[in-house]
């Protein structure tokens, strides 16, 4: 039988299936067997800081369940998240390419992050068997049995879905992480000055992304926030708003491959105490090769998003759900 579905019932159907994934997961990170159960965890924690903040005009919420401290929850859940992706990066896309008077210097590096990550784990199991953590799981569950909205909760979801995407989607180009490496368009007129990409050396890529690797990263972590914001509405769109998902999806990834072997030489090197350039000089011309690469993948992504017709394109959908206040949508909640 179809329904329409509220704001509200959106809200619970959300809470409930983000929450049964933290609560899924949380037992089998305890255990420690598979680095898999503490990303999936995780991923939950991060979608319910999504869902939470999406949601909360049209919900009341416990006293003690906020975003922020969901978001706290987060952060420290990704001390050890970050040393296992570490890890993994060295251990399976750095070693193998290693002349073995390289491969020393890697084990080292590796010996330190699985003597750090014996100090992390510690912190995740007591984050996760301490009574707040109980008291948190038993919040949601009384919420989740007996729901409180707000009067805005009774409002049919497709009529309130641009109100809720857009500001997030104006979050995300209204960044200045767009800008990096870009210029105006000297062939496009002074009424309509565009921004193009700029084609530069390998040396000046390298020198602009030691210089603005911190906003870049913070534009990930806005694509990730649009990311998990349109994902919450995904089945009241068709193919186009899939493909634009699929785009800032990738935004995401390319950004964070770039993040993660900035951090990673950057570590690498506090850890060895040395330029990297002197010691591993193959170690080095790997890790300079990998940045140039996904600065080739980036600037086509870049040149779409920063073309002002695309990004018309893109607020016009995301205000035309496939269903109206007066048609009743089939999406399975």
């Amino acid at each position: 039988m179809e329904t329409t579905h509220s704001f509200g019932d959106r809200a619970v159907f959300a809470f409930g299936k983000h929450t049964g994934k933290i609560f899924k997961y949380a037992p089998r990170v305890l255990k420690d067997q598979d680095p898999e159960d503490l990303h999936q965890l995780r991923v939950g924690v991060r979608r319910l800081r999504t869902a939470i903040i999406g949601f909360m005009p049209a919900v009341q919420l416990p006293q003690g369940i906020t975003e922020r401290k969901i978001g706290k929850i987060g952060q420290q859940l990704g001390v050890q998240r970050d040393n296992d992706v570490l890890q993994e990066i060295l251990l399976h896309k750095y070693l193998p390419h290693l002349p073995t008077s390289e491969q020393g210097c890697l084990e080292k590096v590796l010996k330190r992050l699985q003597k750090e990550r014996k100090q992390a784990f510690k912190a995740t199991y007591k984050l996760l068997t301490y009574d707040k953590f109980t008291q948190f799981k038993q919040s949601w569950e009384i919420w989740l049995e007996h729901p409180h909205f707000t009067s805005l909760g009774g409002l049919v979801i497709a009529d309130v879905l641009p109100d809720l995407l857009l500001p997030q989607l104006s979050q995300f180009f209204l960044h200045p992480g767009w800008l990096v490496g870009t210029e105006i368009d000297p062939d496009t007129n002074s009424s309509n000055r565009q921004r193009r990409c700029i084609d530069l050396s390998p040396t000046a890529i390298e020198t602009l992304l030691d210089g603005e690797e911190s906003i870049l990263h913070d534009l990930r972590k806005e694509a990730k926030r649009t990311r998990y914001q349109m994902e919450l509405f995904s089945d009241y769109f068709g193919e186009e708003y899939q493909q634009l998902l699929a785009q800032v999806k990738i935004t995401q990834e390319i950004l964070g491959n770039l993040q993660d072997s900035f951090v990673l030489r950057a570590m690498v090197e506090q850890y060895l105490d040395v330029d990297l350039k002197q010691l591993c000089p193959q170690w080095s011309a790997i890790f300079h090769g990998d940045r140039l690469g996904y600065w080739d993948q980036w600037q086509p992504l870049q040149s779409q998003f920063i073309d002002p017709v695309y990004r018309h394109h893109c607020r016009q959908l995301v205000q035309n759900p496939l269903v109206n206040s007066d048609q009743p949508t089939s999406s399975n909640l």
